[in-house]
């Protein structure tokens, strides 16, 4: 009886450390497209997701495959900790350390209580050419890896009625989803306006902060799984979808 309980103990033991503990390793191809040109791929992400018990670690190197004229080239590698409490992520620190235009950068967020406590950046950059951004701004942000964290999994938008409050180190914006297509039996489609609020030049030409539309494509015959993110600025279109690792 002592032996069957020992081993009862140990299976709810490792049960409960197997649930509370992953590690996830997940690649991602950028695919550009302007006007009518084919589209292209521009870089490859490969991340990794470390969780364990409420805690996350999340790791991500973005490869630059082909260069052209309306994305910059950039090659980084980033880091975000954080806490993770029913299927949310909530930061703690913010790291990316990137190349682009031939100039080291990098940036760092630390926050506390959900708001910005101190902000890194190197270079710095010149705050009279950019649109004013507030302290006020700043608080119940969320850098951008870990909003795109959160997308991967359909739970965490609200059923497409959620707004993500975003901050990447310099630009303020708000994605903001509210309409959600039900295209047939496979799929599912949410879309969101991407509202810049401060942080911006006059002319921004960096799609992923300054977009005219975004829409996420989920699998709804496969628990919801994450197909594809888009986004337009102008005559300019970008596709992330995942691919497998070898």
């Amino acid at each position: 009886m002592k032996l069957l309980l020992n081993i009862i103990f140990i299976l709810l033991l490792f049960s409960k450390y197997s649930l509370s503990d992953s590690s996830v390793e997940r690649k991602f191809i950028i695919e550009g497209k302007f006007g009518i040109l084919p589209s292209i791929q521009l870089m490859e992400i490969n991340t990794k997701l470390n969780v364990k018990e409420e805690n996350f670690y999340y790791i991500f190197d973005i490869k630059s495959k082909n260069i052209v004229k309306f994305i910059n080239e950039t090659n980084g590698r980033g880091t975000v900790n954080g806490k993770y409490l029913n299927n949310k992520y909530i930061p703690f620190k913010y790291e990316y350390s990137y190349k682009r235009k031939e100039k080291n950068k990098f940036v760092e967020i630390i926050y506390r209580d959900k708001n910005v406590e101190k902000i890194t950046i190197t270079p710095k950059y010149d705050k009279s050419k950019l649109t004013p951004l507030t302290e006020e701004m700043l608080k119940g942000t969320i850098d951008p890896p870990t909003f795109f964290l959160s997308i991967l999994n359909f739970k965490n938008i609200n059923n497409c009625q959620k707004t993500f409050k975003v901050f990447d180190g310099k630009r303020r914006y708000d994605v903001k989803f509210s309409k959600s297509n039900a295209l047939s039996d496979t799929v599912i489609e949410c879309e969101a306006r991407q509202i810049k609020l401060g942080g911006y030049k006059n002319k921004e030409n960096d799609i992923f902060a300054a977009s005219d539309f975004i829409k996420i494509v989920y699998d709804k015959k496969n628990n919801n799984k994450f197909i594809r993110y888009e986004a337009k600025n102008g005559s300019i279109n970008v596709l992330i979808e995942e691919i497998k690792i070898n």
